[in-house]
């Protein structure tokens, strides 16, 4: 009696997720239709190893001249927050634990966290720099937000057997223009560099606005530094680096190798970060 009164709970638990699914996948199609002007709308899950506060999501079908069109969608939710909450609160206690101070905020909520990415991505648009350009942010449920940009064909620069060294320069030349317009990347990683028809740089993570902007500026180089070293020579690294900050710029990198190696989405070996220490001092 109990199995199978357990049983009959899990199918409509079972259930619930599914209609409830079903009715944000009605309402993502609604946006394209009325926004977009599309057809024939199909979402489909996107593969994405390195995605781990959203749900990537291809959206598919056709414009008002019936031609196929696709887009790159993000659902983001309270279960992402949690995700990023956890993630900034300990790269904030490792900084204090290292008599640094706490520079990477806190999320408040599903908007908060989708329309930042939204508009820090519009404004690297807007510098010029090849990114996903942001088409739309929306409320799906009040509990759910939708982010759609641009969809790339393109694939992660570290996927790359032999990265050109004008590819990394490209990566750095970005980097240096978003920092001298006050833009800070906040989350780069393997997956956010990404090569097609040009050098892209996709999604943002989040600082604090109150934080300094040479110790934001160092944490981003390196962990573009962090994400390249396993495929491009650390001293290759370096060298460019400093084509593009001063020397004290660069040398200041050297204090955000650990914590970045600790992040579960980049891979650096303690033999390579040990060689950018030294190539660093």
């Amino acid at each position: 009696m109990n199995e199978h009164g357990d049983g009959e709970q899990n199918h409509d638990h079972i259930f619930e997720h599914r209609e409830y699914f079903r009715d944000v996948l009605a309402r993502i199609r609604e946006i394209m239709h009325r926004d977009f002007s599309m057809t024939e709308v199909t979402i489909r899950p996107l593969g994405v190893g390195g995605a781990r506060l959203s749900i990537p999501v291809t959206i598919e079908g056709f414009d008002k001249d019936h031609d196929q069109v696709r887009y790159f969608g993000k659902i983001i939710g309270t279960t992402d927050l949690v995700t990023a909450r956890t993630i900034q609160f300990f790269k904030n206690i490792y900084l204090q634990m290292n008599s640094m101070e706490a520079m990477f905020e806190i999320i408040q909520s599903p908007e908060h966290l989708a329309k930042h990415q939204y508009e820090i991505g519009m404004a690297i648009y807007n510098l010029g720099i090849p990114t996903a350009k942001p088409m739309g942010c929306y409320s799906l449920d009040g509990k759910l937000w939708l982010v759609v940009s641009e969809f790339l064909n393109a694939h992660p620069m570290a996927d790359k057997d032999y990265l050109k060294e004008e590819y990394v320069d490209t990566v750095f030349s970005y980097l240096q223009k978003m920092h001298k317009n006050g833009i800070f990347h906040g989350d780069l990683k393997p997956e956010n560099v990404m090569i097609g028809d040009k050098v892209y740089i996709i999604d943002v993570g989040h600082f604090t606005e109150s934080a300094p902007t040479e110790e934001k500026q160092a944490y981003d180089v390196a962990s573009e530094m962090a994400s390249l070293a396993e495929h491009v020579p650390c001293e290759n690294l370096v060298s460019i680096a400093h084509r593009y900050y001063s020397r004290k710029q660069v040398k200041k990198v050297a204090s955000y190798l650990d914590l970045v190696q600790r992040r579960p989405d980049i891979n650096l070996s303690d033999e390579n970060k040990n060689k950018l220490m030294r190539l660093l001092k």
